[in-house]
């Protein structure tokens, strides 16, 4: 548990650490605050406002922080006008909502799954945060703010999200490899199967030990045909699903360029 705790790698608001603990403590207010200061650079429209182009590239908190100060030198738990929040992804949302739980000395950690909630019977990928709560992970999704749960219809409470309405990526693959669920609905947008459940695994094994983004990212960059997953790759897939959170795979992704290192070969997108 001592580990996520740590403001470490992408989670460290550096020198705008102060101005981050003014972010009170309670996952609601705190979530609260994340909306105040971001807005996802997709959903622009449902605010009213004209989308646009925006990075999709995950910064780190103190950059991230920066960025924002740098618009609103205000305290952080004041709510920004939308057009002086910073663009970005959910895993923003999750980046800075888990940073904002750690500054108060509560176990907090980044996760990529699968949620229900974004597209009727589809799972989309996604990522959120999870607070500990004195006997569970709780888990919160901050970037459900009251625009977007009207337009999408969400009646639970964002700071508890059920837990058969989003799916870590090893309770994704588990439920693939067991037949509850159809590789075919899990992905983003056109990429689906269970080649996207494993890059999500991949993603998320590496998240809860901190490394919040990494070469496997870069699944845009995959061949338009899904590669299929030797036995290979799915015995290590079940190995991960089932193993300990600081697990992380060892392999690269098999889009990169070069030999993909280690024993196991992987599958090449065709």
């Amino acid at each position: 548990m001592q580990r996520w705790l740590i403001q470490s790698g992408f989670m460290d608001p550096g020198p705008h650490a102060a101005r981050l603990a003014v972010v009170g403590p309670a996952p609601e207010d705190a979530a609260a605050a994340v909306q105040g200061l971001l807005v996802h650079g997709e959903a622009l429209q449902l605010y009213g406002a004209r989308p646009g182009r925006f990075s999709r590239d995950t910064l780190a908190v103190k950059a991230r922080l920066a960025e924002i100060l740098a618009v609103d030198g205000r305290p952080l738990d004041v709510e920004r006008p939308l057009q002086d929040r910073a663009l970005g992804t959910c895993r923003d949302y999750a980046l800075l909502m888990c940073a904002a739980m750690r500054q108060h000395r509560r176990p907090a950690r980044v996760r990529c799954g699968f949620a229900s909630y974004l597209a009727p019977g589809t799972w989309q990928d996604h990522w959120i945060c999870e607070a500990w709560s004195g006997n569970r992970w709780r888990r919160l999704d901050a970037q459900m703010d009251g625009v977007t749960r009207e337009a999408l219809g969400i009646g639970f409470a964002p700071c508890d999200v059920p837990t058969e309405a989003f799916l870590t990526a090893d309770e994704a693959w588990r439920a693939c490899r067991a037949g509850r669920i159809d590789p075919a609905d899990a992905g983003h947008d056109q990429a689906r199967g269970l080649w996207f459940v494993y890059v999500n695994l991949a993603r998320d094994r590496l998240a809860l030990g901190d490394e919040i983004t990494s070469a496997w990212d870069g699944w845009r960059a995959a061949a338009s045909a899904p590669p299929t997953l030797g036995p290979d790759v799915l015995e290590l897939g079940d190995r991960l699903a089932q193993g300990a959170p600081s697990e992380p795979p060892s392999i690269a992704p098999w889009w990169l360029p070069g030999p993909p290192p280690g024993p196991i070969p992987w599958p090449r997108g065709r």
